[in-house]
């Protein structure tokens, strides 16, 4: 048995809200899809990735690979830019007096 109180208790509102899902990708393809229907063209070359996860980890390796060449190149150029402003550097204060 609840004991009556001099305040009121609120309950909680609740909200009939249902998500929903938006998938940019999907509704592109579909579009693309209702053109080719519409054109009764064949649906060929839609779907690049229709062989699954091997070239999904093919593509991904390529451009890991691609990512850290050039990474490694942006890496070199610094190296050699510092190494040549510190040579410039030794040679203009006289510490390499055999250079000039």
């Amino acid at each position: 048995m609840k004991l009556p109180t001099l305040f009121k208790q609120n309950k909680n509102k609740s909200f009939s809200y249902t998500p929903r899902y938006y998938n940019p990708r999907k509704e592109r393809l579909e579009l693309l899809v209702k053109k080719q229907e519409a054109a009764d063209l064949p649906l060929t070359g839609m779907v690049s990735r229709a062989s699954g996860r091997r070239s999904f980890r093919a593509d991904w390796r390529a451009q890991k690979n691609q990512t850290e060449s050039k990474n490694r190149r942006t890496r070199l150029f610094f190296i050699f830019v510092f190494l040549i402003l510190f040579f410039l550097a030794l040679v203009k204060t006289g510490v390499l007096n055999w250079v000039v």
